[in-house]
Parts: C-alpha cells; structure tokens; sequence
C-alpha cells in the first residue's frame, strides 16, 4: 500500500469509526497487536475487529460524545503516526470512580503499522495523567510537588 492509503486507513479509525462500528471489519486486521508505552496493568495485548467494535460502544458509554481528532500525522513505510486529541465527557464508571460528568481534554500519540491494508499493530502513548487530574483522580502536577517537598520526600539525602 503506498504511503497515502496508509494514512487514508488510519484517517478512517479517526473518522469513521468511532461513528460506525462497523468499518472495523474493513481497517482491522484478523489480529491487532497494542502495545501502551506508558504505565499500564496491560501494556500489551491482542485484539480483533469485533474487540475493537466493543471498544468503541464502551468508550460511547464511558466517555459520551467522545472524539479523538488528528493533530499531525506522519508516514514512512508501512507506519502511520498521528499525534491526536481526545475529548469527552465521563458519563460511565472508569477506573471505580463513578460518573463525574466533567469534560476531559488530553493528547496522545499513536505509531500504527499497516499489513495487508489493515491496521496490524498500535503503539499508544498518552497523557494519562493529565487525563487522571481532569477527573479528579490525581492533584494538579504543582500540588503533587508541594506534597513531595512538604513530607521531605525529594529524594535529597538528609544529614
């Protein structure tokens, strides 16, 4: 596939997907492997069309009239990076926290390898916790610091 169809394909998990379920038969692969390069309890794990499906009407739930937009995208070979945005509002239970209804806004980076005109593999970074601190979950990045200086946690050897 050459460069443009790639980033067709990948435009169609943005675009298309989230809205029509079903397109995932047509952009997956029989098997997508995902990796998270941030901190996860499942950094790496299978998927397939119809997981990927169930995905999409989970996060419908968890997150309402969710989106993910593209901000940038790049292509080299058989990989499609997009740096995208996320917005929603949290409407169902995620993490235990119940629904909190505050709107959330925060980037990410996907690389996805394209085979046999298919997204086959996913690589996905993103900013979890500034996701966490918009829900509540975690304090401002500059009150975690205080905290940190406050209890003599920085690390520093003491005499």
């Amino acid at each position: 596939m050459s460069i443009e169809k790639n980033k067709a394909l990948v435009r169609r998990y943005f675009e298309e997907a989230p809205y029509n379920i079903e397109i995932c038969d047509q952009i997956f692969a029989p098997q997508v492997f995902w990796h998270a390069l941030n901190h996860s309890s499942d950094p790496d794990f299978i998927s397939d069309p119809q997981a990927e499906k169930t995905a999409y009407t989970k996060h419908k739930t968890l997150w309402g009239g969710w989106s993910e937009s593209i901000d940038e995208m790049i292509a080299e070979g058989d990989r499609v990076m997009v740096r995208w945005t996320f917005r929603g509002m949290h409407q169902g239970e995620y993490l235990g926290i119940p629904p909190t209804n505050k709107t959330v806004t925060f980037s990410g980076i996907y690389i996805f390898r394209i085979q046999d005109n298919h997204i086959g593999e996913v690589w996905n970074l993103w900013d979890q916790v500034g996701e966490w601190q918009q829900l509540g979950i975690l304090p401002e990045t500059a009150e975690i610091l205080y905290q940190i200086k406050d209890r003599g946690l920085s690390g520093a050897a003491k005499e």
